[in-house]
């Protein structure tokens, strides 16, 4: 009979699977595009379709993930289908076939880090949800280290590899996430009225339509910035290896504010921490296109690692807090289909365009204004005292 992995455990090392899984896409795939000979308007044209396919399928995967596949199963579909898809673009030339294949990477992919979320804060339960954080660090760790090696292999190899590195990291998420506790909605999950378990949540907690726009703002113009910020530094004459780099000291930095969170959030509250990451967004895109060194921009990638670790920290504890477990899933799907769907779109497509037609310094600025839109916004959306009031110390085993 074989030895069952303990749940924690199980959820530990698949967060670290999947930051090396993340780590071979998210820095690099700008330049994997611009390798096959794309141009910055025509790479954001492609970015924006993967985000058009997140809009579509997230709140469908949400739906299902909740009510009637369970979560595991659909994380095992979507990180099965993005493999192969990932390795299709591999084999990919054309702009045409390039934007079929990213879609349906997208499509597939949008299931994988919402139901990784919503099967922790399921396994934490609501007293202790604070602990997100300690066991998300895990992923941030893995992502900074693997973001140093892959910018190596890369500057080595050509950044082409990037695809074909995240299928392997994708096919090893897929296997280790048999060891998940298997889960199914129960029956009386299944009945959520109109528009199934999307119009569930937002009757469930009636701010939420407010927070999704905080997080619109927000991603917005994270997507404008982040998504040429290696095209800007390879074309000061930096490279792969320079992009992993900064990468990966963002990635570094993750660990400790992940690892710190639950003391940030019993002593501030959400709101305040949410809103301060907001404003460290705001602070690095705004020096990303005033400084020109490659160097010296890669170095202050730190930023998006601080910033990041504040917002999708809270954000996860937000959506926690406001909706009940039978709807995480879908909870976590919307944020994204804001986040990496709506997002993207805006701030890709439009982006690429500012960025070849005005430069990047009126692109980095017009994504630093935007980050303190979605703070402003955040503060309102945030303002109930479950969620802007700091917490009492609960007495809690180290994670």
């Amino acid at each position: 009979m074989r030895r069952q992995v303990p749940p924690a455990t199980s959820l530990q090392v698949l967060f670290v699977l999947f930051g090396v899984a993340i780590a071979a896409f998210f820095p690099f795939f700008a330049l994997f595009l611009n390798g096959r000979g794309l141009s910055a308007g025509e790479i954001g044209v492609v970015i924006a379709t993967t985000a058009v396919a997140r809009v579509l399928c997230n709140p469908v995967w949400g739906h299902l993930s909740d009510s009637t596949l369970g979560r595991r199963r659909a994380l095992q579909l979507g990180t099965f289908g993005s493999a192969i898809a990932a390795f299709a673009l591999f084999f990919t030339s054309s702009l045409a076939s390039i934007l079929v294949v990213a879609f349906v990477f997208a499509a597939m992919s949008s299931t994988t880090g919402p139901n990784i979320d919503a099967l922790t804060l399921v396994h934490l339960g609501d007293d202790q949800m604070h602990e997100y954080g300690r066991i998300r660090g895990w992923e941030s760790l893995s992502y900074a280290a693997s973001c140093l090696v892959f910018g190596f292999v890369l500057q080595v190899a050509g950044a082409r590899w990037a695809m074909p590195i995240y299928g392997a990291a994708a096919i090893l998420v897929l296997l280790w996430s048999s060891t998940l506790v298997p889960d199914r909605p129960t029956r009386s999950e299944q009945h959520h009225g109109r528009l199934g378990t999307v119009g569930a949540a937002f009757r469930a907690a009636p701010r939420f339509w407010l927070f999704l726009l905080a997080l619109l703002f927000v991603w917005i113009g994270f997507n404008a910035a982040w998504n040429f910020i290696s095209l800007k530094i390879e074309a000061a004459g930096g490279g792969p290896l320079l992009v992993g780099i900064g990468t990966a000291l963002g990635g570094l930095v993750e660990v400790p504010v992940m690892r710190s969170s639950s003391r940030l959030v019993q002593r501030y509250g959400l709101r305040v921490l949410y809103v301060s990451g907001c404003c460290v967004y705001a602070l690095g895109f705004l020096l990303w296109g005033l400084i020109s060194n490659p160097t010296i921009v890669s170095l202050l990638t730190v930023l998006e690692g601080l910033g990041f670790g504040l917002l999708f920290t809270t954000g996860v504890l937000v959506i926690g807090r406001m909706l009940p477990s039978s709807l995480y899933s879908t909870g976590q799907s919307m944020a994204a289909t804001a986040s990496f769907g709506l997002g993207p779109i805006l701030g890709a497509g439009i982006g690429g365009f500012v960025f070849d037609r005005f430069g990047s310094v009126t692109l980095y600025t017009g994504a630093s204004l935007l980050a303190l839109t979605g703070a402003t916004v955040a503060w309102f959306a945030l303002s109930p005292s479950a969620l802007s009031a700091s917490e009492p110390a609960p007495v809690a085993a180290p994670m």
